[in-house]
């Protein structure tokens, strides 16, 4: 089965885009990624992981707005141009911008069509272009999401909007992390924290983000002023960098990581004891908010820290994992953080997440719900597909079990 993914950006890599990618894979496919490079930095064409990535050289820069419709009909015509040659089984769209020339490609070629919808788009551009094209953008959505084969989506608040919007078939594979990936022992913890010269028993907050006006930092570090024992490790980069570099500065318990790798996040959040998770409740996708901090604390069994909105929201209040803040102030913060610096309170949040991360969302959750879905698109493939697998390692048997000369 080879499977065609559709991209936006160049796949340096997209974590959510690999992680599919990979499970693919695994399964026996081949994936074949033509992703969009606005900058012209990366290769036009290599394998990554077994990933055949072929890149669309376009010049461009997010923030458009509305001027970016006349660089999308551009890329359209590149992705057909080079798509249209290319041979697959099925066509796999990463978010609603490359829905269209997906969908074109799909229906020209009589194959299987799928819409992976990362987050609701129309409501992330939502202030960055005219009330219209969003509403646009909305009808163009819902047209599609009633033709389509599968749409897959993070979280099911996000799932049952597109079902009522009139999606036929949709699942939810969430942004899940792999267990394995977040296991640590107790020294490797401590030596991360003694590498940042953090106490082994200081109780610790660790915030890996986008550092913006709407992650709710100053209502963080507000909140940390008040608590003279307690250490906060925060990573990232964004518009808010210079000024969290002042806090580091003025206050010792702050450690200042700069952009963390996706690789060295389950480090940082393993050695830490809470995550915090800020975002603008006010921001039209906060409804659906099922974001990665999430299932990195599950992952981790690390309580959370978050405002009361979206499905992030409810899933640590209906089972008990972590705080769910009435509001973003410094006070309610530092209420919450004082709240889980009692070790009975922490260690039943903490059991909680564990407990949630290795039942339900998990990747291997995951990876099995792809191999359903795929098998259903294209059965003859996959049972092709699983066919072979079998006759190898029929064969694999043999040669173990056979004589050795």
């Amino acid at each position: 089965m080879v499977v065609l993914m559709l991209l936006s950006n160049a796949y340096d890599p997209d974590p959510r885009v690999r992680r599919e990618a990979l499970a693919l894979i695994a399964m026996g496919c081949r994936v074949k990624l033509l992703a969009w490079d606005r900058d012209g930095k990366s290769p036009a064409s290599e394998c990554m992981e077994g990933v055949e990535v072929e890149r669309v050289f376009l010049p461009s820069r997010h923030g458009r707005g509305n001027a970016q419709v006349f660089f999308y009909a551009w890329l359209y015509l590149k992705m057909l141009w080079k798509a249209w040659r290319c041979s697959f089984d099925v066509v796999h769209c990463h978010d609603l911008d490359t829905l269209p020339i997906g969908f074109l490609l799909g229906k020209l070629k009589r194959k299987p069509i799928v819409y992976d919808a990362h987050e609701s788009f129309p409501d992330m551009l939502e202030g960055t272009i005219h009330p219209f094209l969003k509403n646009s953008l909305t009808r163009l959505e819902n047209f599609f999401i009633r033709r389509i084969s599968l749409l897959i989506t993070v979280g099911e608040t996000l799932r049952r909007f597109f079902e009522e919007r009139g999606a036929r078939h949709s699942v939810v594979v969430g942004n899940w992390k792999r267990l394995e990936e977040f296991s640590r022992t107790a020294e490797q913890n401590q030596e991360v924290r003694r590498q940042l010269g953090i106490p082994d028993n200081a109780t610790t907050l660790v915030c890996i983000t986008q550092l913006l006006k709407g992650r709710k930092l100053e209502e963080l570090v507000g909140a940390l002023d008040a608590c003279p024992d307690v250490y906060l490790i925060i990573g990232g980069k964004g518009a808010l960098e210079g000024l969290v570099r002042q806090w580091a500065e003025k206050n010792p318990r702050i450690r200042y990581t700069g952009f963390v790798r996706a690789e060295d996040i389950p480090s940082y959040t393993c050695a830490a004891d809470v995550v915090y998770y800020g975002f603008d409740p006010e921001n039209p996708n906060a409804r659906f908010s099922a974001p990665n901090k999430l299932f990195e604390a599950l992952a981790a069994g690390k309580p959370l820290i978050t405002g009361d909105f979206g499905e992030i929201g409810e899933i640590v209040r209906r089972h008990s994992c972590g705080i769910v803040l009435p509001a973003y102030t410094a006070a309610t913060v530092r209420e919450a953080i004082e709240a889980l610096e009692d070790r009975q309170i922490w260690s039943e949040c903490a059991r909680n997440a564990a407990l949630l991360g290795r039942k339900e969302m998990n990747w291997t959750k995951g990876e099995e719900i792809l191999r359903r879905e795929y098998s259903a698109l294209a059965p003859r493939t996959a049972s092709a597909v699983q066919q072979s697998q079998s006759r190898r390692d029929e064969v694999l048997d043999a040669i173990s079990s056979g004589p050795h000369r």
